[in-house]
């Protein structure tokens, strides 16, 4: 080998081997990028859970209650007292249904 080649393979095989150092930094650099936001967000997840409600919707009522109460409040048991609706009340409340609907279809009011 000449001179000329053993000098430039020495250049070269320097500025490989910085090259290679200036990557591993880089990489290292990335890699603890990566890890620091893996690390923010698995605390960010574990703080979240500390702001839940142990029990969501504990407070309320059992699901359907509102509908069951409301169903047997309007129903008709045998044995109960029916209240009671006289001729008068009962024709008017008939007359006020029949009417045809004022307005487009709005419900009667109580000046007719």
């Amino acid at each position: 080998m000449t001179r000329f080649h053993a000098t430039r393979f020495h250049i070269l095989n320097a500025a490989t081997s910085r090259n290679s150092d200036t990557r591993s930094e880089k990489n290292d650099t990335e890699r603890f990028a990566v890890c620091r936001l893996a690390v923010s967000a698995v605390a960010l997840a574990l703080a979240m859970t500390g702001c839940m409600a142990p029990r969501p919707g504990a407070d309320l009522p059992a699901y359907g209650d509102s509908v069951r109460h409301t169903k047997a409040i309007q129903t008709y048991e045998p044995g109960d007292e029916v209240p009671p609706l006289h001729g008068a009340k009962a024709a008017e409340a008939m007359r006020i249904y029949r009417l045809p609907p004022a307005g487009g279809g709005q419900a009667p009011s109580s000046k007719q």
